[in-house]
């Protein structure tokens, strides 16, 4: 069980649940036309949407808990083996974040497993704590991060 956080005006539609070694983002108004999940392990939102995902890190490394999650230990790889679908079929996702612009669309591949409920127009996904700084950072060296600094 996790503590929904109130979403600040730069998070736009998304939003984030804090819980004891990871958190939800989700991003509501998640329409087939906006967002798109081309795999498990991928999302594609509009590029608008990077000021508004740092902002949803932010507010993760801003509450009182950070310090206290657990960190990894210098030169631990990450284990994504809880990526896998259901039954331990198919690939794990990639233990590193990659973001990169195609046009108007920001594409996020990484250490997630992403859920699109289109029914319900919504976009969710759990990361650990451990991933925020390197995500973070992924997303700033992007066309659609850095234009938003």
């Amino acid at each position: 069980m996790g503590a929904i956080q109130r979403p600040t005006p730069a998070m736009g539609p998304y939003h984030v649940e804090i819980r004891s070694e990871s958190f939800y983002l989700n991003r509501g108004d998640a329409t087939p036309d906006l967002v798109a999940q081309p795999s498990r392990h991928e999302v594609v939102v509009p590029a608008a949407d990077a000021p508004r995902i740092l902002a949803a890190l932010d507010q993760v490394t801003a509450h009182p808990q950070w310090r206290r999650w657990p960190r990894p230990a210098e030169g631990e790889q990450p284990d994504t083996s809880w990526t896998r679908a259901p039954g331990g079929q198919g690939p794990v996702a990639d233990p590193h974040w990659t973001v990169t612009a195609d046009g108007d669309r920001l594409h996020l591949r990484g250490p997630w497993v992403v859920y699109h409920e289109t029914h319900r127009n919504l976009l969710g996904t759990e990361l650990c704590y451990r991933d925020v700084p390197e995500l973070r950072e992924a997303i700033k060296k992007s066309p659609a991060g850095s234009a938003s600094r």
